[in-house]
């Protein structure tokens, strides 16, 4: 019930001890921390790194948005890949690795392309295929590298056409090493013109308890109207 779930604790596993020498630790949510002067975090990092902010960028895709893009397309298997539920490791600045750290609830299972023991057969759900991609052009695209490619660009760091050509490139090369999944690329394309808009606040407002019914998460989404994919120029 939601009064237990109020009640709940939920212990995690600490990253410290996966770490490597030289290696840092920072949540994903500060990448879009702006300091009192105006300075971005992440173009702190960027300029720590050494490297050219497309080569930063893309190292930071490697990280994360690829093995979210592989769980989708090998398993049908979604996070909720928001900022806080994701840490990055870094080493002199760069992401090198990222860790999901809030899948008790917020991961789900679509379709039934997967035998699942019965222990963990709760996490999957019947999901329409027009709804898996949102996996990615939701929790990614819209809530997350939309905030950062805007971020880079007002810093004068990296414009939004090479941040989304750069994330194009790591998808399509992604693409290009797993030709067995071919028909998944077809099906779940992350290069088509346009995808639904599903506002998430709406989510919220309507039942600040529960988002969304784990049983059926797709059926109680709130959409309105699409949005262009900023890939779709790159495809």
């Amino acid at each position: 019930s939601p009064y237990r779930k109020m009640l709940s604790a939920l212990w995690r596993e600490s990253p410290l001890p996966l770490l490597k020498d030289g290696q840092q630790l920072a949540t994903m949510a500060s990448l879009l921390h702006v300091d009192a002067a105006g300075r971005p975090m992440v173009s702190a990092l960027i300029e720590r790194s050494g490297l050219e902010p497309a080569a930063w960028l893309r190292q930071y895709f490697e990280a994360y948005l690829v093995p979210l893009v592989h769980c989708l397309y090998r398993y049908e298997l979604a996070f909720m890949p928001h900022g806080e539920n994701v840490i990055l490791v870094l080493e002199d600045g760069v992401p090198v690795r990222a860790i999901m750290k809030d899948i008790a609830e917020e991961i789900v299972v679509m379709g039934d392309r997967l035998d699942l023991p019965e222990e963990v057969s709760r996490i999957k759900a019947d999901i329409p295929d027009g709804d898996k991609v949102l996996s990615i052009f939701t929790d990614v695209f819209d809530c997350i590298f939309r905030f950062l490619a805007a971020l880079l660009e007002e810093d004068g760091v990296l414009s939004g056409e090479e941040f989304w050509r750069t994330a194009a490139e790591a998808v399509r090369d992604y693409q290009a090493g797993h030709p067995e999944l071919a028909d998944q690329f077809a099906r779940h394309d992350l290069f088509a013109p346009d995808f639904e808009l599903s506002c998430l606040n709406r989510l919220q407002l309507r039942n600040n308890q529960q988002m969304l019914d784990l049983a059926d998460p797709s059926g109680g989404l709130q959409k309105a109207g699409r949005l262009t994919n900023p890939l779709a120029t790159f495809a």
